[in-house]
């Protein structure tokens, strides 16, 4: 009978190993790169993804081993990882920061956690999380498991919200940064990467060849759309069409000072037109009126401020920091907005 090291050697032989200075070319997967051997596994991953640590950790004769390839699409590429434990292991994986980059991550199989500074969530088959840009992660795989990635540089990102918006950027895009199912618009998200992902192992790819960056805004227009993000206020109705330019300047003047004191009358000199053609203006684009605007903006940073913020923040604190005076009608709008009270929200970050 042969060695078991010879036997595991063999199976790495046979597989094609993908070149080490550049993802997969517009279109198709690149070759499979399969290895045991931590470094280069950090190094390869690295380069294609973002800079990190790993480490590898098994008891067991065979080591972890890692399957690897990705796939360039335009402004997105795609990772498709897998790893093999041989039994009891362990992989550990830790970001300082996501530079000026977001990772989606679809679990297919496999045990992990993950997390900001420490992996502390539990991430199951059958969810999706986001990892926000300038952002740290921690991830621990410990089983065997695979998972898609996407990855978006934060200006491509940026670029295809203020498409749907209609507006420029004037706060960092952020994601809800905890795993939640597929279901919903993120299973409809899930499905089109699984297409995705079959279209492009064949030889003429059929997402490839769509004229320009339309496959990529299909793609960045549903993820922002399926995930929460401190803009999914403006995106639950978007809309291609230009709005009018009383409309655009009185929302950019509300995100840019939501957290000060604000009247209506005020909107209306910024907008320079009547209190009735703004309210219009609103109802018709928004869905809401210019102040219940102002208020779903404040309640929606006030919601990802609370999930992210350091242990001594108190919901007063976030509150008045973001425009608001009075706390009970702060609770209340924000239970009305999200099914739960602030105080539940900085319990659970």
């Amino acid at each position: 009978m042969l060695d078991e090291t010879i036997v595991y050697e063999r199976e790495i032989a046979r597989i094609p190993k993908m070149a080490t200075s550049h993802a997969g070319s517009r279109g198709n997967w690149s070759s499979y790169f399969l290895s045991s051997d931590t470094k280069k596994t950090q190094a390869l991953v690295g380069q294609n993804i973002v800079d990190h640590t790993l480490e590898h950790r098994s008891s067991q004769k065979r080591p972890v081993t890692v399957r690897y390839r990705s796939a360039s699409l335009g402004a997105l590429t795609l990772h498709d990882m897998a790893y093999s434990m041989f039994g009891e292991g362990e992989v550990a994986i830790n970001v300082e920061r996501m530079a000026h980059v977001y990772l989606c991550e679809i679990n297919l199989s496999g045990d992990m956690k993950v997390g900001l500074k420490t992996a502390d969530k539990a991430f199951q088959p059958g969810e999706i999380y986001m990892i926000n840009a300038d952002a740290p992660h921690a991830k621990i795989w410990r089983s065997d498991g695979r998972q898609i990635m996407i990855k978006v540089h934060r200006k491509d990102m940026e670029r295809a919200l203020e498409k749907l918006t209609g507006l420029p950027i004037q706060e960092p895009l952020m994601f809800d940064p905890h795993p939640r199912p597929l279901t919903g618009m993120a299973a409809t998200f899930g499905q089109m990467i699984d297409v995705l992902s079959a279209d492009l192992d064949l030889e003429t790819s059929y997402f490839a060849a769509l004229p320009d960056d339309a496959a990529e805004n299909l793609i960045l227009g549903l993820l922002l759309q399926a995930l929460p993000n401190n803009y999914s206020h403006l995106l639950a109705n978007p809309s291609t069409t230009v709005r009018p330019r009383h409309v655009r300047h009185a929302a950019e003047y509300i995100h840019a000072h939501s957290p000060d004191q604000m009247t209506l009358d005020e909107l209306v000199a910024v907008a320079g037109v009547s209190k009735r053609s703004l309210h219009s203006g609103f109802r018709k684009y928004y869905g809401v009126s210019p102040m219940s605007y102002l208020r779903n903006v404040r309640l929606d940073r006030a919601r990802f401020s609370l999930k992210e913020t350091a242990s001594e923040a108190t919901v007063t604190k976030v509150a008045l920091e973001c425009g608001f005076n009075h706390l009970g009608k702060f609770a209340g709008a924000y239970r009305d907005r999200f099914g739960e009270l602030p105080s539940e929200t900085l319990q659970g970050s």
